[in-house]
């Protein structure tokens, strides 16, 4: 099976290749100085090098990134008003739903297609390719033909706005983290993000100011950019022939095989930009740019659960496998919860304990309502760990109607809640209606997985 070389970019091989010596070197002076203990702690880890390094790396890689890109949207929140920050926030919310349509759900199941059926991978990369883009410009067409219906003027800054998150789902995640190379994979992040903030910060610095427009091209063209380095990479290093390896009847099956998984996806829109529609609608933009100041606090410590994520997705997917037994399911699915809890635990006391700290450090006066809704995301927060874990568990054993049924039950709840909760309590009300309804939605996860996880085979 054909691999991917990383000693063909030099750049990304570079960064890389230093941070795993990095690694390597702090595990080795761990190794000199610490006690018997917790030196045998650490040889284990050591063991399992592979694993240790997509996590480190995940984390370092998209803490340097999600840091910097915290500040600039702290500063771009301050700069541009709690309103205009609102319209943004707004436009970038119908960009995350046509994300969810591009997308079709192939995130959650695309890599344990690749890990269960690696003989078809060379089509189903295709094919998951020629998806996207067809997806994407049906939405555009849907857009264009909607626009007045969502209250919005046609502009470059909204078309912009709307297609930089549709971008995202087009990228090569799944095949990444199919070879391990979660940690080289987060490379491409950070360097999207770097060549977003690069634009944004010189924009600011030098004219004093920041519109609309140039923070849309700056988002577009970083995507761009970095879409091309990783088409390219995967397509020439895994031989990789889009419209040789297309097929129709392929394309047809791709579509119905993935049609709960993907429908569930797209009434994931209850659970973030239908909430930012709503509190649009029934209050103002003011709000709705306080509501997306909390979500960005909120993401920081959300990126390191997404981290883990992505380390434990791959070995969910091999656990999957019919060749494991519920007890080793169960004792990996274990650990995994356990590695999940302790490491967002701390994120969890800052927000909860220290909101009315973070509000006034960071923000202006009229972000004030940012003090009552952190704690509800801290305890939301450690609600999704759980989630994650049994979603991903619920996916790898081919429970799609079962993880279907959950997320559609309680994405609907999220509607009526909204529409009771925003008008009465606004912002508050809003993020209620966010992580309550899907709060429950992952205890539901843990409830049922339990399920294949004790019966005896």
């Amino acid at each position: 099976m054909l691999v991917i070389k990383k000693e063909n970019n030099k750049l990304l091989y570079g960064i890389d290749l230093f941070f795993k010596k990095s690694v390597s070197l702090v595990l080795g002076i761990c190794l000199r100085v610490l006690p018997t203990k917790l030196y045998l702690i650490i040889s284990k880890l050591e063991q399992h090098s592979s694993a240790l390094h997509n996590a480190v790396g995940l984390t370092f890689f998209n803490a340097i990134g999600g840091v910097l890109l915290f500040v600039t949207q702290v500063k771009l929140a301050n700069e541009m008003g709690a309103s205009v920050y609102g319209v943004y926030s707004y436009w970038l919310a119908i960009g995350e739903v046509g994300a969810m349509f591009v997308r079709y759900g192939r995130n959650k199941t695309m890599t344990r297609d690749l890990i269960q059926i690696s003989h078809h991978r060379s089509q189903l990369i295709s094919n998951t390719f020629i998806l996207g883009w067809c997806n994407l410009l049906l939405f555009i067409v849907i857009i264009l033909s909607c626009h007045k219906l969502l209250h919005v003027d046609l502009s470059l800054a909204f078309l912009l706005l709307i297609v930089s998150p549709c971008l995202i789902s087009l990228d090569f995640q799944p095949v990444y983290e199919s070879h391990n190379l979660m940690s080289w994979h987060s490379i491409y992040y950070l360097l999207q993000k770097g060549i977003f903030l690069l634009f944004v910060w010189g924009i600011m610095l030098l004219l004093k100011r920041i519109f609309l427009l140039e923070v849309g091209i700056a988002l577009f063209v970083s995507w761009v950019m970095i879409l091309f380095l990783q088409y390219k990479e995967i397509v020439i290093q895994l031989n990789i022939r889009v419209l040789k390896s297309f097929s129709f009847k392929e394309l047809t099956k791709l579509y119905k095989t993935n049609f709960l998984i993907a429908l569930s996806c797209m009434f994931g829109i209850a659970f973030g930009p239908l909430i930012r529609l709503i509190l649009n609608n029934y209050v103002d933009s003011k709000a709705v740019g306080i509501y997306s100041a909390g979500l960005q606090i909120f993401l920081m410590a959300q990126f390191v659960l997404n981290q883990i994520g992505r380390v434990g997705n791959p070995m969910m997917a091999v656990i999957g496998k019919q060749n494991y037994n519920v007890y080793q399911r169960r004792i990996f699915v274990k650990r995994y919860l356990g590695i999940m809890l302790v490491c967002v635990i701390p994120f969890f006391i800052v927000l909860f304990c220290f909101s009315h700290w973070i509000t006034v450090s960071f923000f202006t006066p009229e972000y004030r309502d940012l003090e009552q809704i952190l704690p509800i995301f801290a305890c939301y927060l450690l609600l999704l760990s759980i989630g994650v874990v049994y979603t991903q568990f619920l996916i790898s054993m081919r429970k799609d109607k079962v993880y279907f049924l959950i997320y559609i039950l309680t994405a609907l709840a999220t509607i009526p809640t909204a529409l009771i909760l925003i008008p009465h309590y606004g912002v508050v009300g809003a993020t209620l209606a966010l992580c309550v309804p899907h709060g429950v939605g992952c205890l539901c996860y843990f409830f049922f997985s339990r399920k294949y996880l004790t019966k005896k085979q």
